[in-house]
């Protein structure tokens, strides 16, 4: 039988050749270290001397009196554990990390001490940030895609107010159908990602951009009651979308048809993106190359502006 003395070597030499992260740790508000293994110093990039007695604090982006490390704290002492919880923390070279701590409080011999099993997590977020990525970006032209796009705005119709207003431009090609049909798919693709290219450019801080399928684009845009949109600067918008582009030698040409909505801080998401479809839908009917229209009449100082 295995005497008690070799299984604790045992488990010290354990401690020290694991490759998971641990660490021994006061049980007070300031949780000073008491041991880690080398796997903890591999992973916060210190040296034992530098964490010796030290807080925990040293190794986290936050005060030590952070909502979240207080509630760590509070499962410590009301269950004495906590499992696989989300913690960022921070490495010598400033650099911040996700990762999942396991901790268990223990009391052996008369003493109390915290014991924290670290994950470090960096990959598994890496996948689930590309995942989400993907799952809200359109695949050609790397613009937001429309579930993107949806999310976006009810998020953003919920932050508007008497001051701080919501535009949406609705922006539909035309003539990208005859594209297709004489130069094929391929070439019409390559349409779809230059105008997403000019559209970006043209954005603002602040923009955000979306295409929501097919030749149908989208801006949403958060401006000041004291300064409203204009149309001018949606006409330079359907101006730079019609600019002449060379695509295999080929002058192809493409024009817009915008429509614009205007949100207040009561106007829900089905009324705001009809406003905005059925502008678009009258900007189409003209038969221009480039129009744009408002859901609400404009000012004629301001027509004056923007096409003068």
């Amino acid at each position: 039988m295995i005497s008690e003395d070799v299984l604790n070597s045992a488990l010290r030499d354990l401690f020290d050749v694991s490759p998971v992260p641990f660490s021994i740790s006061t049980t007070d508000f300031n949780s000073r270290y008491i041991k880690v293994n080398p796997a903890y110093l591999r992973l916060v990039g210190r040296s034992w001397e530098e964490l010796a007695e030290k807080p925990l604090a040293i190794d986290l982006p936050y005060p030590i009196d952070h909502p979240a490390r207080l509630e760590r704290m509070h499962l410590l002492e009301t269950q004495g554990f906590y499992d696989l919880t989300e913690v960022e923390m921070l490495r010598s070279d400033g650099q911040m990390f996700p990762t999942l701590i396991t901790a268990q409080r223990r009391r052996i011999a008369g003493e109390s001490l915290d014991i924290e099993i670290v994950i470090d997590n960096s990959e598994r977020k890496a996948l689930e940030n590309a995942i989400l990525h993907a799952a809200r970006t359109d695949a050609m032209t790397g613009l937001h895609n429309r579930a993107s796009f949806e999310a976006h705005l009810v998020e953003a119709l919920s932050m508007t107010s008497d001051e701080r207003r919501l535009s949406l431009a609705y922006i539909d090609l035309n003539r990208f159908k005859q594209v297709n049909d004489r130069f094929g798919h391929s070439v019409g693709d390559r349409v779809l990602k230059e105008v997403a290219r000019r559209i970006r450019e043209w954005s603002a801080d602040g923009d955000f951009v979306a295409r929501l399928g097919g030749d149908e684009f989208a801006v949403v845009s958060s401006f000041s009651s004291a300064r409203p949109i204009t149309l001018a600067r949606y006409l330079g918008l359907a101006a730079r979308i019609a600019e002449l582009m060379q695509i295999d030698g080929e002058p192809i040409q493409v024009g817009a048809a915008i429509g614009i909505a205007q949100a207040t801080h009561d106007m829900g998401f089905s009324a705001f993106l009809d406003n905005a479809d059925r502008a678009m839908y009258e900007a189409k009917a003209t038969g221009n190359l480039i129009e744009v229209r408002f859901d609400k009449p404009v000012h004629a100082r301001e027509m004056k502006l923007s096409c003068g």
